[in-house]
């Protein structure tokens, strides 16, 4: 068995390819008489890279651990890899140059006397033979008894799984009696392979043996609270400021005394280590919550909704978190450590910079995190970002291969980065702003559109966009180092891990207090004016103007961007409402919770307006720009208007037709208009792709005060012809007036086909260990064959006997139907949920991003 501190000279040799620091060795055990050298020099873990390794040259030195000769130190069995070691595949290459540097400097060093407790003399005194570390309790307590982890099961040691702030039991058995007035006992935590005393990664307290100790809330510290024969069990404190992280132990116990000096004895806990997380059940802890309702649902619930489409039409796609899985909790405490460059580091306490460092490493740009991000439309060497139903399988593949997974899109960077803040403890939810403005400038804090009359058509120059919807993240935190008297800043956080814009070098975004962006302090928190500009920029129309030879303002849009801002009702439950709805026309009905009124006053009132103009001027000085709050030019309305009728649902496969009215908005004077409807096929991400229509009228006379209705048809050829951009199209209006060429108007309005849903049918209760059969089904809409059909699911299911939970499946011809029974057994955990739910995508060449949901209630 490996000691805590010392690596064979052999093994490390074979496994980093480092040299040997001595010729020592550490010996095998079983139990806890193990016997091995203690706090003496030890070898680097990682292996030697060039300078942009994510390990500095610090952490390969040899370290030395200056403690008293009189101690010595025996380990247990290691069942599992330390993290260190699991970290491994994902380090860069060694450069065999350092490799060379290091053994030279290796053959320097003095190879100090080992300290050891030989096996023989082991027995004589007294020492530790176990921990029971009460898995069950303590993950009761501590609100993870949901974690897989946490519970023992075929071929899997059981994980201790903690959260801050709070107490837990520990009871240590020795081979005699303990006696208290003789064997004092020290408790010793560590964070990392590296030791360094006094920095809140290296805890060392002495257990009070009264039970009446009180705990303070920043110090670590343990009482007795029963003693049973040769047992002692302890209630151990870990203050809710602790970094976060996979802890080892260790236990010291005074043996005997010789020559009036302790001796003491060390044994070092290798079988176990305790995941610490954040806590947001303690009033201590940063990420606290005080709403219990909103604290299930950001945390426990295990699965949720990622809302899409356009504010027009409504998207839900249900989707599967699955914190609690086996390998998910793992997987976001290596993208904490992988975050801050596998070094333990005290940051990893504080929410703020946890949470700023999981938006960059859930994205794979800079340091090769989890996800690839893909909007070409080539999804080759990967899978089409709609494939994916839940987060963990996304998880799962980055750790078994390492490298990032291909590909995703904005929800699906939000929906892994809701699986990862949920399993560490941090209060997290996924968000949807839609008609998003994407603000590339640092000149002015709009979305910015230059309009230029060519020949009767109007060519449009622009590096902003405004997508359809963007998704990203809020995590929950107090904020005592933003709060002043006037003003608190506790509360929900924006993150974002889609690659957009770099943030300090790097792409990330957050956080950002979402009252900072209400109130547009700008400068408050990480990436504020970019989030405010995604809420609350106007969009503003430029044309070229001869007489002043600058760019002039001829139409300004405070209302365009930032609308039905949504995230998930706090049900707590999967989602079980409808796939489609609108947002103009009632109710919804789609489990909506609207936070728009959280990021921005009311639109038009003068609150916003104050709050809007002060933004701007901030955000230009803060850029280094002039204010231009005073030379500001009024907008001229021009005598020709543009009303677009909303469409009703059209589904994909049918022919939908645009109603346009230009109105004359002159009182007593008559107007010609020559009037441009272009019907475009368009990502959601606001990049054109092709023409599906176009129609020019000839010269129309309006009346003073009248309108004249102009309509455009696609026909389902058109409408067909581009699925890779999902069915997505904007309509371009544009009316000229003949009398002045200068008095134009224009109107567009993005419209979305309506797709049909997957159907599925299945028992509304069953057993744990039931197998259940879910029906499936699905007919073609279009006109033409569906080819290179698969259908992947998700959720709290695992597949049973020729059930996968990706299958191909063969061609669906046009308007047939195709259905199959999937097989399944309800997963045992999340413990404690009720409910089991199933989220299901079905893709193929000509029509994708279907999807389907099934859930079920568990019997007690």
């Amino acid at each position: 068995m490996w000691n805590r501190n010392v690596y064979s000279a052999n093994s490390c040799s074979s496994r980093t390819g480092n040299q040997p620091l001595f010729t020592g060795s550490c010996s095998y055990s079983s139990g806890a008489t193990s016997i091995s050298t203690s706090y003496i020099m030890y070898s680097a873990r990682f292996r030697g890279s060039n300078n942009n390794s994510v390990l500095s040259r610090r952490s390969r030195r040899m370290r030395r651990m200056n403690y008293s000769r009189s101690l010595r130190a025996y380990n247990s069995v290691r069942v599992r890899p330390r993290a260190s070691e699991r970290d491994e595949k994902f380090l860069p290459p060694a450069d065999p140059s350092k490799e060379k540097e290091i053994i030279i400097r290796h053959q320097e060093e003095t190879v100090p006397k080992k300290t050891e407790v030989e096996k023989v003399e082991l027995e004589t005194k007294l020492h530790v033979t176990g921990v029971d570390l009460h898995f069950a309790e303590n993950a009761k307590e501590h609100h993870t008894d949901m974690y897989a982890c946490a519970k023992e099961s075929e071929g899997r040691q059981a994980e201790l799984v903690l959260r801050r702030g709070q107490e837990f039991k520990m009871t240590i058995t020795f081979d005699r009696p303990y006696d208290i007035k003789k064997n004092d006992i020290t408790l010793l935590f560590n964070l990392g392979d590296e030791y360094k005393p006094n920095n809140r990664l290296n805890e060392k307290f002495r257990v009070d043996e009264t039970g009446a100790t009180k705990y303070k809330p920043k110090k670590w510290g343990a009482t007795v609270i029963s003693q049973e024969g040769n047992t002692l069990t302890l209630s151990v404190f870990v203050p809710a400021t602790t970094p976060i992280g996979e802890w080892e132990f260790a236990i010291r116990t005074i043996v005997d005394v010789k020559d009036g000096k302790d001796q003491i004895w060390q044994y070092n806990h290798t079988e176990d280590y305790i995941n610490i997380i954040f806590n947001p059940w303690c009033k201590e802890d940063w990420v606290y919550m005080e709403d219990d309702v909103w604290r299930t649902e950001t945390v426990l619930n295990d699965n949720g909704t990622q809302y899409y489409g356009s504010f027009r039409k409504v998207g839900v796609r249900s989707w599967a978190y699955n914190q609690f899985n086996y390998g998910i909790l793992d997987a976001a405490l290596h993208l904490v450590r992988k975050a801050f460059g596998f070094k333990a580091t005290p940051a990893m306490a504080s929410p703020v910079k946890v949470s700023r460092m999981i938006a960059g490493i859930v994205n794979a740009p800079d340091d090769g995190g989890v996800l690839v991000g893909n909007w070409s439309g080539d999804y080759t060497g990967g899978c089409k970002p709609t494939v994916w139903q839940g987060s963990e399988k996304i998880l799962l593949e980055y750790m078994k291969t390492g490298k990032p997974v291909r590909y995703g899109q904005c929800w699906v960077f939000s929906a892994v980065t809701t699986a990862v803040c949920r399993a560490i403890g941090l209060p997290c939810r996924s968000v949807t702003n839609y008609a998003s403005a994407h603000n590339t400038d640092q000149e002015r804090l709009s979305i910015d559109v230059i309009k230029k009359n060519v020949d009767g058509d109007i060519e449009e120059t622009k590096d902003d966009s405004v997508w359809n919807f963007h998704v990203w993240n809020e995590v929950y935190m107090r904020r005592p180092d933003l709060n002043t008297d006037a003003i608190k800043y506790d509360g929900w956080h924006v993150i974002d891990a889609t690659p957009q814009e770099r943030s300090d070098g790097v792409f990330t975004c957050g956080p950002a207090p979402v009252v900072a962006i209400k109130e547009g302090h700008l400068n408050v928190g990480y990436d504020t004016s970019f989030i405010y500009a995604e809420v609350n920029a106007d969009k503003v129309e430029w044309k070229s103007s001869n007489v002043v030879a600058k760019l002039v303002e001829k139409k300004r849009l405070r209302n365009a961007v930032g609308k039905k801002i949504s995230t998930h009702q706090p049900t707590g439950k999967p989602y079980v409402s409808p796939s489609f709805g609108s947002f103009l026309f009632g109710n919804d009905n789609l489990e909506r919770e609207d936070v728009t009124e959280f990021y921005k006053y009311e639109e038009g009132s003068e609150k916003e307006k104050t709050i809007h103009r002060c933004a701007e001027k901030q955000f230009r000085l803060m850029n280094g720009c002039e204010d231009e709050s005073d030379s500001e030019h009024e907008v001229q309305c021009g005598s020709l208007a543009i009303e677009i009728d909303e469409m009703d649902d059209i589904t994909v496969g049918s022919p939908f037709t645009f109603k346009v009215k230009v109105k004359n908005t002159c009182k007593k004077e008559d107007r010609t208009a020559k009037v441009s409807l272009k019907v475009l096929y368009k990502t959601y991400f606001d990049s054109v792709t092709g023409i599906a229509a176009l129609k020019k009228f000839d010269e129309t006379k309006i009346k003073a005060g009248a309108s004249q209705e102009f309509t455009i048809t696609v026909d389902e050829h058109q409408a067909n012809q581009r699925p890779q951009d999902d069915f997505n199209f904007e309509l371009k209006a544009v009316a000229i007036c003949t009398e002045d060429e200068d008095d134009i108007a224009t109107e567009d309005m993005d419209f979305r086909m309506r797709r049909p849903d997957l159907e599925l049918s299945g028992p509304a209760t069953c057993g744990l260990l039931d197998t259940i059969k879910v029906d499936v089904s699905f007919t073609n809409p279009l006109a033409v064959a569906l080819t290179r059909c698969s259908v992947s699911f998700a959720g709290g299911f695992d597949p049973v006997g020729t059930t996968k939970d990706t299958m191909k499946i063969s061609n669906i011809g046009p308007g047939m139907s195709w259905n199959t029974t999937l097989n399944l057994r309800p997963q045992v955990q999340p413990r404690g949920q009720s409910m089991r739910a199933l989220s299901i995508g079905f893709e193929s060449k000509e029509l994708s991003d279907i999807t389907g949901k099934y859930s079920v209630e568990l019997k007690n």
